[in-house]
C-alpha cells in the first residue's frame, strides 16, 4: 500500500503533527513546498527550518539550532530555558508561530527534539507536543546520521520523546528523481538498475548482480562536464585547487564583505556555501549556492566562467543560458530588522563537493570516491545524487559505503508498517469530513478561510499588488508582527502600505495596532505639526536636534499613520499657506 503526495498533503491539511519520510527522490522537498504555499494562503504563520544550513538554503529557511535559540547544547536546564525566552524576539517568534517544519531530520538527535518539545511546551503554557505548535518532521533515516561529539549515535526515533510527539507517519513511495523511460509516476521505476541498487542497500541485502554493476561504472570519463564527490573536505579543496590551476588564464578575485553582528555574520558564513575569497579563472567550472528564480538559476544550477562583464563573472549554464553573477547577500532577520549580512558572488568551484554537501541535490553525472567512506549512509546519499545508473562513475567504495545503520532498517519496517494503517484510516474519511478538518485546522492556526492570492500557482493570473495583499491580512486581524512574518516584508513596508490604503479610502481597523500613548509619540506629532509637514527627515532632524536622541524612520512612519484628523487638517492647511505664499 504506497502513499501518495496527494494523500500526505490531506493529512498535512489537517494540522496533524507528521514525519514525513521516503528514499532519495520521491520529492519529499516538492511536497513541502506545496504545504508551505497553503499556509501562506490562509495567512498561517510558518517557520520553515533544517538541521543543518546547507539543507536550510535548499528549502529557503534557517537551522532549527538558530531559529530556537539552543544552539548546539546537548543539555537544557531550567535556567536555559529561562535565559533563551528573555529574548523578546524569540518568546515572540514562538508565540505567533502556527506550523514549524524541520528538514533533513536523520541529522537531528532524539535528545535534541525533546529539548525543542520542552522548550515549546514552557514558552507556550501548553503540555500538547511542541507547544500546541503543528509541527512537521521530514527525512530519512538512512541518509546522513546526527553528528556526535563521542562514538554513540543516537537516532530521533529512539529517543523515548520520540512516541509521546503524536505524528502522522507519512511514508511515500513514488520515485522521481531515478526515473524509468516509462511515466514519471511509475511506481519505483524499475526500469532503472539504479533504483534497485539502492532498494537492496535500504534491505541490507546486497545481490552478486548489483555489486558487479557497481564495479562496472569504474570507467573513463568521456566528458569533463561532471561533477566528483568526496567523503572528506581535504579531499575536495585539493581536487578543486588542482583543476584551477591547470588553467592557464588570468584570476579574478572577490572577497567576501560582511555587515553587523560579527558572532552572527561567523554563523552565515558555516552554511552560506559562498567561499570568503572566491577565486575565479576563465572556464572554471562552478555551481550557484543561493536560489535566484529571475536572473534564471537556482541552488545547485552548475555551468563555466566564460568571461566578464566589467568586474563580474559571465557563468555560461549546461542549457547554454548565459548569467551575470552578480553579489547576493545571506542575511539574518528578525522581526523585520537585519541583524547580519554577508555578501558575495553565489558560487563555488564546482569540480569537486563532499558527499554531505551534495545531499538535497540531483546531479545528472557524478564521478565519486567512496573508498574512504567512514560513516554509515555515506554511499547510499552518494549514490542517490545521480539520476540513473548511467550518470554514476564509481572509482571505487568499501564495504562502510553500501551499509546502513541496523537500527534504522529495523526502524523502517516499523514506519512502513504505521504509514499503511495511515492510509486505511486516511480511506475512511469522507471527502467532506477532509473538508471540515482542514477547515478546523485552518480557523485554529490561521483565521483566514479565503484563500490570500499570492499569485504562487499561475503567474499569469492577474494578481492582487503588495499593499492590497498586506490589506487582506489587516482585515484578517493579523498582527503587524505576524504581516510582516508571513510575508516577508519589512516593517517600514507595511507602514507604506496603510498609508497608501489609507489615502485610496480603504476602511482599516487599526485600533488593535495603535502604539500606547507616551512622552515620544506625543513629540512626534508635535513636530508634525510644528513644522507643518508629513516629510519624515526634517521631522527627524529637528527630534534629534531638539531631544539629543534619535529616532527611527519606522517610528516616525508609525506615529504619522496616527495623526488624528485635526492635526492633518492643521498640517495641511499649513503646507496649503507655504505654497500660496512662494
Amino acid at each position: 500500500m504506497r502513499m501518495t503526495q496527494d494523500q500526505a498533503f490531506d493529512i498535512l491539511a489537517m494540522g496533524h503533527n507528521v514525519f514525513l519520510t521516503g528514499a532519495a527522490g520521491t520529492w519529499k522537498t516538492f511536497l513541502i513546498n506545496r504545504f508551505i504555499r497553503h499556509a501562506k494562503e490562509h495567512g498561517i504563520v510558518i517557520a520553515v527550518t533544517a538541521s543543518t544550513g546547507i539543507a536550510a538554503t535548499h528549502i529557503g529557511g534557517m537551522t532549527i539550532h538558530s531559529w530556537s535559540g539552543m544552539g548546539i547544547r546537548d543539555s537544557l536546564s531550567d535556567e536555559d530555558i529561562d535565559t533563551i525566552v528573555s529574548r523578546e524576539y524569540l518568546a515572540k517568534r514562538f508565540a505567533k508561530t502556527n506550523i514549524l517544519i524541520i528538514d533533513e531530520i536523520s541529522m537531528l538527535s532524539g535528545t535534541f527534539l525533546a529539548n525543542l518539545d520542552r522548550l515549546l511546551r514552557s514558552t507556550r503554557f501548553s503540555q500538547e507536543p511542541f507547544g500546541w505548535i503543528q509541527v512537521v518532521l521530514v527525512g530519512d533515516f538512512f541518509q546522513l546520521p546526527p553528528v556526535t561529539r563521542g562514538s554513540d549515535i543516537e537516532f530521533a526515533f529512539e529517543h523515548p520523546a520520540w512516541r509521546t510527539f503524536r505524528l502522522a507517519i507519512c511514508v511515500l513511495t513514488v520515485q522521481y528523481r531515478q526515473k524509468s523511460e516509462a511515466t514519471l509516476d511509475s511506481p519505483y521505476a524499475l526500469g532503472d538498475p539504479l533504483l534497485q541498487i539502492l532498494n537492496e542497500i535500504r534491505s541490507g541485502e546486497i545481490s552478486v548482480e548489483s555489486h558487479n554493476l557497481l564495479v562496472s561504472r569504474n570507467m573513463v570519463v568521456e566528458t569533463e562536464d561532471h561533477t566528483e564527490l568526496f567523503t572528506r573536505n581535504i579531499s575536495v579543496d585539493s581536487y578543486n585547487t588542482d583543476r584551477l590551476n591547470q588553467i592557464r588564464d588570468d584570476t579574478f578575485v572577490f572577497e567576501m564583505q560582511t555587515k553587523w553582528a560579527e558572532k552572527l555574520v561567523e554563523a552565515i558564513k558555516k552554511w552560506c556555501l559562498a567561499p570568503e575569497t572566491l577565486v575565479l579563472k576563465k572556464w572554471a567550472r562552478v555551481m550557484f549556492v543561493k536560489n535566484n528564480f529571475e536572473a534564471g538559476y537556482v541552488n545547485g544550477s552548475i555551468g563555466h566562467v566564460v568571461g566578464r562583464f566589467e568586474t563580474l563573472p559571465i557563468v555560461e549554464l549546461q542549457d547554454g543560458t548565459k548569467i551575470i553573477a552578480d553579489y547576493m547577500d545571506w542575511s539574518i532577520e528578525e522581526n523585520g530588522k537585519i541583524k547580519a549580512t554577508v555578501l558575495q558572488i553565489p558560487l563555488r568551484l564546482a569540480w569537486a563537493i563532499t558527499v554531505h554537501k551534495s545531499q538535497g541535490m540531483t546531479l545528472d553525472t557524478a564521478v565519486m570516491d567512496l573508498s574512504d567512506a567512514f560513516i554509515r549512509g555515506q554511499g547510499y546519499v552518494a549514490l542517490s545524487r545521480v539520476r540513473s545508473l548511467s550518470g554514476l562513475i564509481l572509482r571505487g567504495y568499501n564495504s562502510t559505503a553500501l551499509q546502513i545503520d541496523p537500527r534504522v532498517r529495523d526502524y523502517d519496517r516499523v514506519l512502513n508498517l504505521t504509514s499503511e494503517k495511515v492510509i486505511e484510516r486516511l480511506g475512511e474519511i469522507f471527502e467532506s469530513e477532509k473538508a471540515q478538518k482542514t477547515e478546523e485546522a485552518i480557523k485554529r492556526l490561521g483565521w483566514i478561510l479565503q484563500k490570500i492570492d499570492l499569485d504562487f500557482m499561475d503567474p499569469k493570473r492577474e494578481k492582487l499588488s503588495t499593499h492590497e495583499e498586506t490589506y487582506l491580512l489587516l482585515q484578517a486581524w493579523k498582527t503587524l508582527d505576524d504581516i510582516a512574518e508571513i510575508r516577508n516584508i519589512k516593517m517600514s513596508t507595511i507602514f507604506s502600505h496603510i498609508e497608501k490604503l489609507v489615502e485610496e479610502g480603504k476602511e482599516i481597523n487599526l485600533d488593535a495596532h495603535k502604539p500606547q500613548e507616551d512622552d515620544r509619540i506625543t513629540d512626534i506629532h508635535s513636530a508634525f505639526i510644528e513644522l507643518g509637514t508629513l516629510s519624515l527627515s526634517p521631522v527627524r532632524e529637528f527630534l534629534r536636534s531638539l531631544h539629543d536622541e534619535d529616532y527611527s524612520y519606522d517610528e516616525l512612519r508609525m506615529a504619522r499613520i496616527f495623526l488624528t484628523e485635526k492635526d492633518r487638517k492643521k498640517i495641511q492647511e499649513t503646507m496649503a499657506y507655504e505654497s500660496e505664499w512662494i
